[in-house]
């Protein structure tokens, strides 16, 4: 079988499924996360498991090779798989020299939950509009 390769789009596409209510959706994504170069996309990694709405417990029984080299970068890094912050999770992408991409997709999940929290605070959402995109020498990135 080959690596699994991972872009934007797919990462979202795995962070939806393990957020879905299906549990075949979970089973499946945890199944193409057995295929995955880990050092290569660990950015892409820690990005799923800090928004795909899974505990440790559950990356242990259907991922341990991922949660497993997740845990070491954290450890290393001083930061705990059970309080990761926002802060801590784009300084474990940007270290594991992340994708722009990545970093992007990164920002949409901050920013998705940041207009959740003012939302629930009563700040009006529908007036809200906040755009992220990286450049490079110029160039953006795709979206």
């Amino acid at each position: 079988m080959k690596k699994m390769i991972f872009d934007k789009d797919e990462t979202k596409n795995l962070i939806n499924m393990l957020k879905s209510p299906d549990a075949e959706n979970h089973v499946v994504a945890f199944e193409a996360l057995k295929n995955v170069n880990i050092k290569k996309y660990i950015g892409a990694l820690i990005e799923i498991y800090k928004f795909g709405g899974h505990c440790k417990n559950s990356w242990l029984e259907n991922s341990p090779a991922v949660i497993n080299k997740i845990e070491k970068i954290m450890i290393n890094n001083g930061v705990s798989l059970e309080k990761l912050t926002s802060p801590q999770t784009l300084s474990l992408i940007t270290k594991g020299q992340g994708s722009p991409a990545s970093i992007e997709l990164f920002m949409e999940y901050f920013i998705q939950d940041m207009t959740s929290v003012l939302e629930g605070l009563g700040y009006p959402i529908d007036k809200l509009s906040i755009d992220i995109k990286l450049k490079d020498n110029g160039q953006t990135t795709k979206p």
